[in-house]
């Protein structure tokens, strides 16, 4: 998923506007930044602390002084590049540029969370099992082959350093609840569960249910 998939359209922002119609836009978008365009290209990123900051906000904008980071991500960047540049300056709203610095449009963070839900598989049914292993004994052939072999497709893997202990924790989205047959066989092979997270069906669950008021009646 590259960034010009993710554009929203969304009011840009010139010279000539004041900081109060910067404030109306940011509240009614629901942002904390709005670009800066003239003539087509990408000048600055406005942001709406600066604008608190000013002693008349209906002083025109080019009047403003602007800082020289100006964030975008070039529209054939990758989604994870563009989450860096959230991540990085603390962004609502992340500016995308061609070549030429040409303003395209903007990924707001509503935008960029869907798209990484998608990405992770969120919305697919299914479990989440969460390991630990020292990071030189992660194989990600093997962690396959394991899903493999109890019939489990992994539909994301993620990984992260616990910065005090060294290891790495190793997230897997799963397509299937049941996930004891799977879990015991990482076992086997030395993984170290931290978590697990699987629905039950829902014929289960009505099961269950059933037995608890049938227990219930009889008493």
């Amino acid at each position: 998923m590259i960034a010009r998939e993710l554009i929203s359209s969304v009011p840009v922002l010139h010279p000539s506007d004041s900081g109060t119609k910067a404030l109306r836009l940011m509240n009614e978008y629901h942002l904390t930044q709005l670009p800066m365009v003239v003539d087509s290209k990408y000048l600055a990123l406005v942001e709406e602390d600066d604008i608190m900051d000013l002693e008349d906000p209906d002083v025109p904008l080019e009047s403003m002084e602007y800082s020289s980071t100006r964030p975008a991500v070039m529209e054939y960047a990758h989604l994870f590049e563009a989450l860096k540049l959230f991540y990085d300056f603390r962004l609502s709203a992340l500016p995308v540029v061609n070549k030429e610095n040409e303003y395209l449009g903007i990924i707001t963070k509503d935008n960029l969370l869907a798209a990484l839900a998608r990405y992770n598989g969120v919305k697919e049914p299914g479990g989440i099992v969460a390991f630990e292993v020292d990071p030189r004994d992660y194989a990600l052939s093997e962690i396959a082959r394991i899903a493999e072999s109890n019939d489990v497709t992994l539909l994301s893997v993620n990984t992260i350093t616990n910065p005090v202990t060294g290891k790495l924790e190793v997230v897997l989205k799963t397509n299937r609840q049941e996930l004891q047959g799977l879990v015991a066989t990482f076992e086997r092979f030395n993984y170290v569960i931290k978590y697990i997270f699987a629905e039950e069906q829902e014929e289960e669950a009505l099961k269950k249910n059933y037995d608890l008021l049938m227990n219930y009646i009889g008493m």
